[in-house]
């Protein structure tokens, strides 16, 4: 399924995953079903992307939001593509979306691992993900916008347009971690793609805080990541269902510790 990972070393802070939170009132919008392509449209006006609320996963869903336009405005990064990874017949398949292949279906599963949008002129901006749902909506015949919307933190992996969130090298060293069993047991992908997104995110939390402990008693410290894992722990603690299923998960992959 995910081959590479290669994520950059950065001194980023998980604060930096944001670029456009927009009023609550508005961004609450995006889980209106009726509503979320209005939303978009607005948070999309002068902008090819933008992300909605990485900085507060507790609080809400966080959101990639894309325009894929029938011109580029030269306004700002102007996506054409955007690939990600799908579930199909047991595997990972990358899927390659633009603005005829998008509205092809109003709603696709998205995978966990590493999404990439591309320009015209082959130029990338890279995010990575725990999964969730891609909705698609062509709001007129010059604009098409999506949204993916994932429970976990989406982060920013460098490119064009954006620098690299310290969270994605632990996320991209998380999911370099589960290549493994991927590799070398069978069904492991399938089953893993199986898993939901908060779940896995879950099993993200309490990894990293696993090895922070560990960093701890020899005397290292994480700065703004620390205070970060501390404050998901204690969230994980109020989603009892996500926590023991993400126990559980570990421990069968042989991660935990």
């Amino acid at each position: 399924m995910l081959t590479v990972r290669e994520v950059a070393e950065t001194k980023a802070i998980p604060g930096h995953l944001v670029d456009r939170a927009g009023p609550d009132s508005l961004t609450d919008g995006l889980g209106d079903p009726d509503a979320w392509a209005g939303v978009a449209t607005t948070l999309l006006a002068d902008l090819g992307f933008t992300l909605v609320n990485s900085h507060q996963v507790a609080a809400a869903p966080s959101h990639l939001l894309v325009a894929l336009r029938d011109r580029p405005t030269l306004a700002h990064f102007d996506p054409e593509t955007v690939s990600f990874y799908e579930p199909a017949d047991g595997r990972g398949r990358v899927t390659v979306l633009d603005r005829w292949a998008a509205t092809a279906s109003p709603s696709r599963r998205v995978l966990w691992g590493h999404l990439h949008l591309v320009d015209r002129r082959g130029v990338e901006n890279r995010f990575l993900s725990f999964g969730g749902e891609l909705h698609v909506a062509e709001v007129d015949p010059g604009l098409i916008v999506l949204d993916l919307s994932s429970p976990g933190p989406i982060a920013r992996w460098g490119g064009h347009s954006q620098g690299v969130d310290a969270l994605a090298s632990e996320m991209g060293a998380f999911f370099a971690r589960l290549i493994v069993p991927v590799d070398f047991r069978p069904g492991a992908e399938s089953m893993l793609d199986e898993v939901r997104p908060e779940v896995l995110y879950a099993a993200f939390v309490l990894d990293l805080s696993a090895r922070l402990h560990s960093a701890r008693d020899r005397g290292a410290h994480w700065g703004e990541l620390d205070g970060w894992l501390s404050l998901e722990r204690l969230r994980l603690r109020a989603d009892e269902s996500s926590r023991l299923a993400a126990k559980l998960l570990l421990a069968d992959l042989m991660l935990g510790s």
